[in-house]
């Protein structure tokens, strides 16, 4: 190998590596959490979306309280940073850190686990209650359990009279048989 063909593979290698550092991180978010005991989870999310998980709680993502850093872990990434946005949790707040006030907000993720499933409760008995504009039901569906039993009846007794006639044909078939052995 010629030392010109060497450095045009390692100058395309260098380019390569350029280009995924630069994509990888396009269009995610650094989440940092804080455990109770202190140690640091990081995890990158999308851009699009609304919350992160950590520990099975979810945190918001506010847009306003994103900050960003250059982000060197990794040997492709030590060569070429990549600026991204961040964003620092704390295990007693499901807001991120307010980059201008250095805060969290008094809202923790059980208090918003306990909000969301009344929530959910509230909406759930909401929709199960009739609407006024819906009350009059029309004649399939008011008879519906009368067919259906009905229905099943029919199904029934034909299945009846198919498996007798199966049954007369299965003893001509075995006395056939019995006739021929003997």
């Amino acid at each position: 190998m010629s030392p010109q063909t060497f450095i045009v593979i390692i100058a395309i290698m260098i380019l390569v590596l350029a280009w995924y550092a630069n994509t990888s991180k396009r269009n995610k978010i650094l989440c940092t959490f804080r455990r109770v005991n202190k140690t640091k989870i990081i995890k990158f999310q999308s851009m699009k979306s609304q919350y992160v998980i950590f520990d099975g709680s979810k945190y918001d993502i506010i847009p306003s309280r994103i900050t960003f850093q250059w982000y060197t872990a990794g040997i492709v990434h030590m060569l070429f940073p990549q600026w991204v946005a961040t964003l620092d949790y704390s295990y007693d707040n499901r807001m991120p850190l307010d980059p201008n006030k250095l805060s969290y907000n008094w809202e923790t993720p059980k208090l918003r686990q306990a909000i969301n499933i009344s929530e959910i409760m509230e909406s759930y008995f909401k929709t199960s209650t009739p609407s006024s504009s819906n009350k009059k039901q029309n004649i399939f569906m008011q008879y519906l359990p009368i067919i259906a039993i009905a229905l099943v009846v029919l199904v029934g007794f034909w299945m009846y009279n198919n498996m007798q006639a199966l049954s007369n044909h299965m003893a001509i078939v075995q006395n056939q048989l019995n006739a021929i052995v003997k």
